[in-house]
């Protein structure tokens, strides 16, 4: 099976590495998954550059780097995206100002000599913004995040940008963890997968892997007494 390019966030990458202390669960995880992660250049430049367990990941190829140039291809994508970054901003900032969430952020006042691409202030949520464009404009299928705002980002962009063959899913650490205690084939035991959910700190979610884990260990010794019974049969 060839591997799928996810776009990773900075907010999954350091759950599932443990902010670093267990960068070779995040390669265990994404690899019995056949997902290659993915970086957009403003995430891996503004907010990831300072973790060197990420940078050393990128030396060892495990996680690529996107360059602009890969989906900004000319002047006119350059503005498309610029405009689009924009008003999927405000779209953002209007819906948390709605809703009245704890979250709130201001207007987008770019300061003089500097640029989307490199200004950086936190709790914006500018990365988020880029993220999405990414994927848009890439057409990648998959992101990888712990950011509830990517799922609204991911609908007005849908209805701006989307075309009716693109696809894009999102997940959350918790969510690859639930796929791989459903995976026939998974290279983790039942014990490894319960200690990388106490590692990613979600004890309360324990019970309901070891729950899909157990079904299907149930369902795969049935198919497998199913099977010498048809043999002693035939």
């Amino acid at each position: 099976m060839s591997k799928k390019e996810a776009i990773v966030d900075t907010c999954f990458f350091n759950k599932l590495s443990n902010d670093g202390k267990n960068s070779e669960v995040l390669k265990k995880v994404l690899t019995d998954l056949d997902y290659k992660p993915v970086v957009h250049p403003y995430i891996a430049e503004k907010e990831l550059d300072m973790f060197p367990h990420f940078n050393k990941l990128v030396e060892e190829g495990f996680i690529r780097k996107a360059e602009y140039s890969e989906f900004i291809e000319d002047e006119y994508d350059k503005e498309l995206y610029e405009q689009y970054f924009d008003e999927l901003y405000e779209a953002m900032r209007e819906y948390l100002e709605i809703k009245k969430s704890k979250k709130q952020i201001e207007k987008l006042n770019i300061p003089n000599g500097q640029t989307i691409y490199t200004y950086r202030r936190a709790g914006m949520s500018l990365g988020d913004v880029h993220i999405i464009l990414m994927a848009f404009f890439m057409k990648l299928p998959i992101i990888l995040s712990e950011d509830g705002d990517i799922e609204f980002l991911r609908s007005v962009a849908e209805r701006k940008i989307s075309g009716d063959s693109y696809k894009l899913d999102i997940y959350n650490v918790m969510d690859l963890i639930m796929m791989i205690a459903e995976k026939e084939d998974t290279v983790f035991s039942k014990k490894e997968l319960e200690k990388v959910v106490l590692e990613v700190k979600e004890r309360s979610r324990l019970s309901e892997v070891k729950q899909i884990w157990n079904k299907l260990v149930d369902c795969l010794e049935k198919c497998l007494i199913c099977r010498h019974i048809r043999r002693f049969a035939d």
